[in-house]
């Protein structure tokens, strides 16, 4: 507080060319922003910048922003199965833009060996959740009481600092509530009902936990944008520990990961990723859709068991007739991989997972 330039010294004894300056938590202390530019308008040419914190950080940024054109913003995701093997990712084939291309370096990809410690990563993962201080301690019973108090924390303590909100009661019962609805759209009329709030409390209640990085959604596919908007989104946790039904929860964390992808890709400069869904007004459906500048480029179902491909997937150029799509049916077994006609692939679920950034 008394000498916002306390790192200069260290770093240039140090002797080490362009050193990493890390702040954590910094926008917990007042008039952080200005600190942060004229830090960075003395010392950018000379040191690197990390700035880390929580979703508060993100908040504050947004309100009114000094900061403009001095920095990359980078989300913070939970832990992948790449990073839980111990496996480097060097590239990524959904960053490919040339759709043939794409297609041929991901069938090489899928069909090369894959690490013996995917498997065990994909179980402890599903089992334990993927934040870092449960899984890390690879304790039933300690992250069965994480989970617990972390519900009540963002509650109480973070959602009050950066809402107005008095009921939160009724939000923590929202937050009991989803678990049963993640795998279907969200109805926020049935929400408002039984929570006895208007909709469009619901809507602003949702989108504050989203803020804090406790659900995010999913949006229906749509060529024209403005027609998906309308129709209901699909909610997941980003920690699918929340999802207790086996079903439920494989289908969160595939949900999880694929939304992780989009947002790192979308991160370094490759393009708008979105992860979306597909479902007609006869109420077939595609469970997950990725989609590069609203561009579908990988379809994806998910199956506990069932190793026949869906008829949805296979058909799926009836509802995406100009683009051309990889297919994916990924399925809680081990040991699959089959091939089917038209780019369309059958395989376990950590063998697709494990290519994810």
């Amino acid at each position: 507080m008394s000498d916002s330039r306390f790192f200069e010294s260290e770093a240039r004894i140090s002797g080490i060319k362009d050193p990493w300056i890390v702040f954590d938590e910094i926008h917990k202390r007042n008039k952080w922003r200005d600190i942060l530019k004229g830090t960075y308008d003395v010392f950018a040419d000379e040191f690197r910048f990390l700035i880390t914190g929580s979703a508060r950080l993100d908040l504050f940024r947004k309100a009114g922003d000094s900061l403009v054109g001095r920095y990359n913003l980078f989300n913070m995701m939970p832990l992948n199965i790449r990073e839980v093997a111990g496996n480097p990712l060097l590239g990524s084939f959904l960053s490919i833009q040339e759709e043939r291309e794409m297609i041929k370096v991901f069938d090489d990809l899928i069909s090369e060996p894959m690490p013996d410690e995917n498997a065990q990563a994909f179980n402890s993962l599903l089992k334990l959740g993927p934040f870092p201080e449960p899984f890390l301690r690879q304790n039933e019973r300690f992250c069965r009481k994480w989970h617990m108090d972390y519900i009540g924390l963002l509650v109480r303590d973070d959602l009050r600092d950066i809402s107005r909100v008095v009921e939160l009661d009724k939000i923590e019962h929202l937050v009991n509530l989803l678990p049963k609805r993640i795998t279907s759209p969200l109805s926020m009329a049935n929400l408002a009902n039984e929570l006895e709030v208007a909709h469009t409390t619901i809507k602003q209640w949702l989108e504050l936990l989203k803020r804090l990085y406790l659900i995010f959604p999913v949006k229906p596919w749509s060529k024209k944008v403005s027609r998906g908007l309308k129709k209901e989104k699909k909610w997941y946790f980003l920690d699918w520990y929340y999802a207790s039904e086996e079903a439920a929860r494989l289908e969160n964390m595939v949900a999880t990961c694929l939304y992780r992808s989009c947002k790192v890709l979308s991160d370094q400069g490759y393009g708008d990723f979105q992860l979306k869904y597909i479902r007609t007004l006869d109420k077939r459906e595609i469970d997950f859709v990725i989609c590069r500048n609203n561009k579908p480029i990988v379809a994806i179902e998910v199956k506990k068991s069932d190793t026949s491909v869906s008829k949805q997937l296979v058909n799926r150029e009836k509802w995406l007739p100009d683009y051309s799509t990889i297919g994916v049916q990924l399925v809680n077994q081990r040991d699959i991989l089959k091939k089917i006609d038209n780019h369309t692939w059958v395989m376990s679920v950590e063998r697709m997972l494990g290519l994810l950034e």
